[in-house]
């Protein structure tokens, strides 16, 4: 880097009198005073890069905030953990989004879908949107649908966002999504739900569906836990067992474990469910099978019967079993 100089410092140009002109700078000087200059700059970049640095670490957000932040989508303050649904393999074209209202005496759930292009459907339905409210189970093992109307003014929080995609390129996708199952403890006021995530394609509109996504999945809603308070207990399908319908039977006395009943099929005749056990606090899980008699008792540990099937009396649909009477009561513990 040359160093500019003034007027008085040149050396003039037109006299030919050597001794009258400014004196020679020797190159060693020059070279001098160029590393002094190049020190002084590393200097400033050195002090400027430790100030920015420093910056940084007393606060990692101020550069990034904005930038992670989508125009129109400021972070929220609400405390509920929402679980991260999965990624999915093609843009969303629509979403089942679950919620749930507390009151003094009751919790409701909500399940709302809303379909966000034309080639998606409903069963039996040409609305774009459905939703629908629910409190537990009635002794029938179905959610209790009631109206938006009776449910008292508060405030819902999402517990899930489930997109809805077309993995497969299809002409029409058929969505079944519903709230299968749904029962509080009557202890701690944490509640378990399941869920069946149900969607079928055609490759023609209309055309055959071929079901592109069927399964139950058993969530947990633990009001109590620190961190993340819902938690996914158990996924059921037919590839991992032949009784994959889950109904939530009893809690315990101490609202800590519950019996689930498996079903092999829902509204398909009668046949006898496996008992399915969890844990609610370590999500530990148990199937004892078919039983046909099931009690809790304190601690995790339980009563039951065995199932045992019977040669019938009389022809008839199903099969026949021994009567629990006659059989000896067992225990275990989970």
């Amino acid at each position: 880097m040359l160093e500019k100089t003034s007027p008085s410092d040149t050396p003039p140009q037109s006299y030919p009198d050597l001794e009258n002109s400014s004196p020679f700078i020797p190159p060693q000087s020059t070279r001098k005073r160029a590393t002094v200059v190049v020190l002084v700059i590393l200097g400033f970049l050195v002090f400027g890069l430790t100030g920015y640095f420093i910056g940084v670490s007393v606060n990692p957000l101020s550069f990034n905030q904005k930038e992670a932040t989508p125009p129109g989508n400021s972070p929220t303050s609400n405390p509920t953990a929402q679980p991260t649904p999965p990624p999915d393999a093609t843009p969303s074209l629509g979403q089942t989004t679950v919620s749930f209202l507390e009151t003094p005496s009751e919790i409701y759930l909500k399940t709302s879908t809303d379909l966000l292009d034309k080639i998606l459907e409903f069963p039996n339905n040409k609305s774009g949107t459905l939703t629908r409210i629910f409190s537990q189970d009635n002794p029938a093992l179905e959610p209790t649908e009631i109206d938006e109307a009776d449910v008292p003014p508060g405030q819902w929080k999402i517990l899930i966002k489930e997109p809805v995609g077309n993995p497969t390129k299809a002409a029409s996708i058929l969505v079944s999504d519903e709230l299968f199952s749904f029962k509080k403890s009557p202890v701690s006021g944490s509640f378990l739900f399941a869920v069946s995530w149900s969607r079928s394609a055609s490759q023609s509109a209309p055309g055959a569906w071929s079901p592109t996504r069927f399964e139950r999945i058993l969530y947990l809603y633990d009001r109590n836990a620190v961190g993340e308070k819902l938690k996914k207990a158990a996924v059921f399908d037919k590839t991992t067992a032949q009784y994959s319908f889950p109904k939530t039977d009893t809690f315990s006395p101490d609202g800590r474990f519950a019996s689930i009943m498996l079903f092999a099929c829902w509204g398909c005749g009668g046949h006898t469910p496996e008992t399915y056990l969890l844990d609610t606090q370590t999500l530990k899980t148990k199937n004892i099978g078919r039983v046909s008699y099931f009690a809790w008792k304190s601690n995790g540990s339980y009563g039951y019967k065995d199932y045992i099937v019977i040669e019938c009396s009389k022809p008839g649909p199903g099969e026949c079993s021994q009567d629990p009477d006659s059989l000896p009561l067992k225990t275990g513990t989970l």
